[in-house]
Parts: structure tokens; C-alpha cells; sequence
């Protein structure tokens, strides 16, 4: 009985191991098709793929604060309005049965 219950265990760890092998390079097979797809797709494209140009600005900014170049309101990210921005308009309240287009309230 020992002997092969023994046998049973041992059977049944290479199942699982050969299984867990199967399920870690079909994995890797699914990652590197993953990365032809989009390296063929940026080749036809001539695109950078996105996660690289997602890189490519974190990196911009990141150096960019490094130096200290802080966003200042002199900066030039900052745009200071001119008078031809500033609009002067009369609030008033808008009367319900206007919006609605002259509809009873209770209909």
C-alpha cells in the first residue's frame, strides 16, 4: 500500500509540475507573440507604439523637474489673459418656463 501511494504521489507531481511548465511557456509564447504584433504594427504603421511614447514624456518631465524647471505662472507653460480674453456679461436668473420653452410647470 505504501508503495504505491508513493508511486500515486509522485505520479502526481509531475503532472503538476509538466503542467505548470505548459502554463509558464504558453505565457512567454503569448508575450513575445504580443510583442511581434506590435513592433510588426509600428514597422507598417511607422508609429512608435504607444507604451514608448508614454516613456519617452515621463522621462521629459522627470528630467525637466530634475533641472528645477518648476511650471511658474511666468513659466511658459503659464498664459497670462489679455482684455480681449475677459468677457463682462449681466447674470440674471433664468425663469423655468422660458427653458422649457414656455411649457406649464405642471403638465
Amino acid at each position: 500500500m505504501n508503495f504505491v501511494s508513493a508511486i500515486f504521489r509522485t505520479a502526481l507531481k509531475l503532472v503538476l509540475i509538466a503542467a505548470a511548465a505548459v502554463f509558464a511557456l504558453s505565457l512567454i509564447v503569448v508575450a513575445l507573440l504580443s510583442v511581434v504584433w506590435v513592433l510588426l504594427k509600428a514597422l507598417l504603421t511607422g508609429r512608435k507604439p504607444a507604451f514608448v511614447t508614454t516613456f519617452q514624456r515621463f522621462n521629459q518631465a522627470r528630467q525637466q523637474f530634475k533641472r528645477g524647471d518648476w511650471p511658474t505662472r511666468s513659466g511658459p507653460g503659464f498664459v497670462r489673459p489679455t482684455s480681449d480674453d475677459v468677457v463682462d456679461v449681466q447674470a440674471h436668473e433664468v425663469q423655468a418656463q422660458k427653458a422649457r420653452g414656455a411649457l406649464p410647470l405642471d403638465h
